[in-house]
């Protein structure tokens, strides 16, 4: 029914963004991301729109892209995946990087939203591994691209090394401490080294 609405930024609140047109405030749930991208006050704005309609609420999400939007609509269509849900993945990481996660079988990444356990981010892996395909993924600028596959290859180290008994606070300095432009064995290889001296 709604496809998007433009008009004056109101403000951000818990969870939901308002948008006044027309002398009508629309209350727009969004994600973090979204929220990061809103303008000043009174400023114009335009988000993207999808209705949802359960027998005991009718809601409006909105986005700042079109691209956040169709990442919204096929991460509700997994089993046990709600808006609720959905908005905390978004909110969680950008929609390339966890478009990256999904290909890519990063579970780590996917758990670190809100609310996502391990059975969650592996449901999300298997059911929409086949739906996002690489060449989604074209319009990323390259420095999009270095930086997901760095942010992939970061949460990976992340989990390995906290599977291996240090904690998440050690593992994140040792990896704020190497160049993290390089494989995954590398990362870990310098990550241990720094670990143990």
């Amino acid at each position: 029914m709604y496809d998007y609405i433009r008009g004056r930024f109101v403000g951000i609140f818990k969870d939901y963004v308002t948008v006044e047109n027309n002398g009508i405030g629309y209350k727009i749930f969004t994600s973090g991301y979204t929220m990061a991208m809103m303008p000043q006050t009174d400023e114009e704005v335009t988000l993207f729109l999808t209705q949802i309609v359960r027998e005991d609420f009718i809601g409006l999400y909105g986005f700042s892209t079109r691209e956040e939007l169709e990442l919204f609509l096929i991460l509700i269509t997994t089993n046990g995946v709600g808006a609720k849900a959905a908005l905390s993945l978004l909110s969680a990481s950008a929609p390339e990087n966890l478009k990256y996660a999904i290909v890519h079988e990063n579970e780590s990444l996917l758990m670190k939203a809100p609310g996502i356990g391990k059975k969650i981010a592996q449901r999300l892996i298997l059911e929409l591994k086949g739906k996002i395909h690489l060449e989604d993924l074209s319009s990323m600028d390259e420095d999009q691209k270095k930086q997901a596959i760095s942010d992939n290859i970061a949460n990976e180290a992340l989990a390995a090394l906290m599977t291996l008994g240090y904690s998440e606070r050690e593992a994140s300095k040792a990896l704020e401490e190497i160049n993290g432009e390089q494989s995954i064995e590398n990362v870990l290889k310098d990550a241990l080294k720094y670990l143990m001296n």
